[in-house]
């Protein structure tokens, strides 16, 4: 669900996954604890010894240190005393001695009683109130939605063919799921805020319908969007698009002014999502007008920035349905600045649990968009995944999120796993939003 990249198949992991050294614990496989227990990890290069230092996580500044046990084949381990932590998240970095005075390092995160983690509340008394001005003001723009190019069709082996190449998606890995070999596509576009224009992908099962529609949101940076032909045929009319109010198929995007440079946090309308916001409600409103789609069966999925907008969707337009966030990006901000401002101190900041959280203008400005904020007003399913060892969306900002919903929810912790995607995920996830649509 958060692979949504318009370039070849790789198969190479997201760092800092380390291929060479694996993480496990025999008390749990998902790396969340209630009580003390053992870490262990294995190298497949020869070594020597090996230590480790303990970080809250995101900090850079270790609050302990030691030499960890050796084992027989190349295997480490240590002993966590809970005692010393508060619930939350933590980072084991660990660095492996091969005996020739160099040295191979990696690290895991690990989840100590974290429903119990104390979260910070930005969340401003007007933010419903805010969103909902947002949501009509889009909503009185004339949707003047276009097809933009040829439909085209693509059978299986087409699909296949295309996810290799322009998809980043392998051959087929939930021949199960499919239940449309062949499907339908072609450019289409609508009217978004500012007079601009929403251009993307669309993909369709081949019929008249009416089918679930799935809006596929894409992770950060600006870039060509691809087909959702994999989404299409496992039965969803699906339409990926440019946030950015772009083109979704040009080799040449310029820098935007605002998005990741030159931002405007003087007044929370001014910043630069608030439209990305509102194209993404647009988006909503084109696939609820088309009369082959099942109003009542809308979902939305998508990846990093896509699983942050994926919960802003569904927390403001409750024609949602059911939500896929993925490895969800920029949740739980009062955390990330508290992090940052103890690693510039080089402060472990394991001596407060009342966040230092400077009420700037900038800050007050991002609480209106802290993805934490929004997750406590969705009401449909919820289904999340966590890298936890991603260092992009840390594991502190993605369960600040899932442990703010207050609406049927599961996450899916993935060990050994950073900012990246998991193909036994998407097969569970296609399965799971079947069961919550009702569909056969």
């Amino acid at each position: 669900m958060n692979l949504n990249l318009a370039s070849p198949h790789g198969t190479k992991c997201s760092p800092p996954v380390n291929p060479v050294i694996s993480f496990f614990s025999p008390h749990s496989s998902d790396f969340h604890f209630d009580n003390d227990f053992d870490l262990l990890w294995q190298s497949n290069l020869k070594s020597v010894s090996s230590t480790w230092t303990l970080h809250r996580n995101g900090f850079s500044t270790p609050f302990k240190e030691g030499k960890a046990d050796a084992n027989l084949s190349n295997r480490y381990s240590t002993r966590i005393d809970t005692s010393e932590l508060f619930p939350g998240f933590y980072d084991l970095k660990i660095s492996v001695d091969l005996g020739n005075g160099k040295f191979e390092t990696s690290s895991t995160t690990f989840a100590y009683k974290a429903d119990e983690m104390f979260l910070y509340d930005s969340k401003p008394a007007d933010f419903q109130e805010f969103w909902q001005k947002a949501k009509e003001e889009i909503d009185q723009v004339n949707l003047d939605a276009r097809y933009e190019s040829q439909l085209e069709t693509f059978d299986e082996q087409a699909i296949n063919t295309y996810n290799l190449a322009h998809s980043a998606l392998p051959e087929s890995y939930d021949p199960d799921g499919i239940t449309h070999p062949t499907v339908d596509s072609q450019k289409v576009s609508f009217a978004g805020p500012d007079n601009g224009r929403v251009y993307g992908w669309l993909a369709k099962p081949q019929g008249e319908g009416p089918f679930p529609a799935m809006l596929i949101l894409p992770g950060a940076g600006i870039a060509a969007r691809p087909r959702p032909l994999e989404h299409a045929r496992h039965g969803y009319l699906s339409l990926d698009i440019q946030i950015h109010g772009q083109d979704c198929c040009t080799d040449n995007y310029p820098q935007i002014d605002g998005y990741g440079k030159n931002e405007d946090f003087s007044a929370p309308k001014n910043f630069y999502y608030y439209k990305v916001h509102q194209r993404v409600l647009q988006a909503l409103n084109y696939l609820d007008q088309r009369p082959d789609v099942d109003s009542s069966k809308i979902v939305v999925v998508g990846g990093s920035q896509g699983g942050r907008l994926s919960t802003v969707a569904a927390s403001i337009d409750k024609r949602v349905a059911a939500t896929i966030p993925c490895i969800t990006h920029n949740g739980n901000h009062p955390y990330f600045t508290h992090a940052w401002k103890s690693n510039e101190a080089k402060n472990h900041g394991m001596d407060s649990e009342t966040f230092d959280y400077d009420k700037s203008e900038e800050n007050l400005c991002l609480a209106y968009y802290d993805v934490m904020n929004f997750s406590a007003d969705i009401e449909c399913p919820v289904l999340m995944n966590m890298g936890i060892t991603d260092p992009v969306s840390w594991a502190s900002h993605v369960y600040a999120v899932y442990k703010n919903l207050n609406c049927q929810k599961q996450i899916i912790t993935l060990p050994n796993l950073a900012h990246d995607w998991c193909a036994e995920f998407d097969r569970r996830a296609w399965i799971w939003l079947k069961e919550t649509l009702g569909e056969k």
